[in-house]
């Protein structure tokens, strides 16, 4: 499997889990066609697990970059987009910035409107921006 549908499908399921859902391997094996590899299997563990440890400091990161928006607003999917790819810029680091908000974008067009993939962009464009600030001072 792809880095890209391992993050789809990692957006899918932390979608599922702020929504009340299990998330299991069921779920993950309805979003996908076919077997995760092994690679694959640990990233979206890790995505996952991530984004549940660091809830709290990936919200306050989002709402510190909407401009005229609170959490409560952000619909629950862009939101579950953001915060997979904050975890990914803030935490990981592992996969260039560019590539992590260009597939944001392109997740949240998917998953909800064209409209939607310009919001994710501002407001992941806005956290890099602040965590490179930070990283100067």
């Amino acid at each position: 499997m792809a880095r890209k549908a391992a993050r789809a499908a990692a957006v899918q399921m932390a979608y599922e889990h702020m929504l009340g859902g299990a998330g299991g391997e069921e779920t993950l094996r309805g979003l996908i066609e076919f077997t995760p590899e092994e690679e694959d299997q640990a990233y979206i563990d890790g995505i996952l697990s991530g984004v549940s440890a660091h809830a709290e400091e990936l919200d306050a990161s989002i709402a510190a970059c909407l401009k005229g928006w609170t959490l409560e607003r952000i619909a629950r999917v862009d939101l579950a987009v953001l915060r997979v790819a904050a975890y990914e810029l803030c935490y990981l680091r592992e996969t260039p910035d560019a590539v992590v908000i260009n597939e944001a974008v392109a997740l949240a067009q998917r998953f909800d409107s064209p409209t939607a993939g310009k919001f994710v962009n501002g407001v992941l464009a806005t956290l890099l921006a602040r965590r490179d600030q930070e990283k100067e001072s």
